[in-house]
C-alpha cells in the first residue's frame, strides 16, 4: 500500500530547465528558492510535467506554490550510481507576493516509511548531535523512493536507536546542504546534497 508522502513548497523560481521525456511526456526541472525562519534559503529541485504548464506558463522570477511528493531515482555515473532527490510536482500553481507572504509553512514535508539503513549518528565539532535516516516510502506500480533525511537535538539521539524495517512518520523540510567532498585528484568540490530536515520523528505502531 503507498504510505504516505506530501510536499508543499512554496518559493520563488530561480531557474528552468528541460529534465528528461517519459512516455512521449516531458518535464522540466524548476529550482525554487524557498526561504526559511533564518536568513538562510534551500534551493531545491522540483520536476513538473509538461501537462501541468500548458496554458499555465510559468518563468524564472515567479512565485509558485507546488504541490505534490518528495521522489527519489538512481542516476548513472560513470561507475557509480547517484540517487537524485527531488520534489515531484503534482500540481503547481502561481501566487502573488501577497499570498506569498501569507503563506505560514512554505516548506513543508509529511512522510511515513521504513528505516531501511541502520541510522548514522555524529556529533558535530560544537556538540550538535545528528542522526542520518534513510527512509524507504512505498507508493503505487510497487515503486518506492528511498528519501535522505537528517535529525537534529532530540530526535536524533531518539533516530540513533531505530531499527532496519522499523515504521515511522515524520514531518520536516526540504532542504539543500553545501558540503565539500575530495575527487580522485584529492581535489576539494563543492557540493549539494537535498534531504529532508525532520522537525517531528515517530515510531508507527501496527
Amino acid at each position: 500500500m503507498p504510505e504516505k508522502n506530501i510536499a508543499n513548497l512554496s518559493g520563488k523560481v530561480v531557474s528552468i530547465e528541460e529534465s528528461h521525456t517519459y512516455l512521449n511526456e516531458t518535464f522540466y526541472r524548476f529550482f525554487i528558492e524557498i526561504p526559511r525562519l533564518s536568513d538562510n534559503v534551500d534551493t531545491v529541485p522540483v520536476i513538473v510535467s509538461e501537462k501541468l504548464l500548458y496554458n499555465n506558463p510559468i518563468v524564472e522570477g515567479d512565485l509558485v506554490t507546488a504541490t505534490g511528493q518528495i521522489r527519489t531515482r538512481n542516476q548513472k555515473e560513470g561507475e557509480r550510481n547517484r540517487l537524485l532527490v527531488f520534489g515531484y510536482a503534482m500540481e503547481i500553481t502561481k501566487i502573488t507576493e501577497e499570498e506569498f507572504n501569507e503563506i505560514e509553512d512554505k516548506n513543508h514535508v509529511e512522510i511515513t516509511g521504513f528505516i531501511c539503513k541502520k541510522p548514522v549518528y555524529r556529533k558535530t565539532s560544537t556538540g550538535r548531535k545528528i542522526s542520518d535516516l534513510l527512509i524507504a516510502s512505498n507508493r503505487q506500480y510497487n515503486k518506492s523512493d528511498y528519501i535522505p533525511s537528517i535529525a537534529w537535538g532530540v530526535n536524533a539521539t531518539f533516530a540513533r536507536n531505530l531499527e532496519v524495517g522499523e515504521k515511522i512518520s515524520l514531518t520536516g523540510r526540504f532542504q539543500s546542504r553545501v558540503y565539500i567532498r575530495k575527487d580522485e585528484n584529492d581535489n576539494p568540490i563543492e557540493k549539494v546534497a537535498y534531504e529532508i530536515s525532520i522537525s517531528q520523528l515517530n515510531v508507527v505502531k501496527e
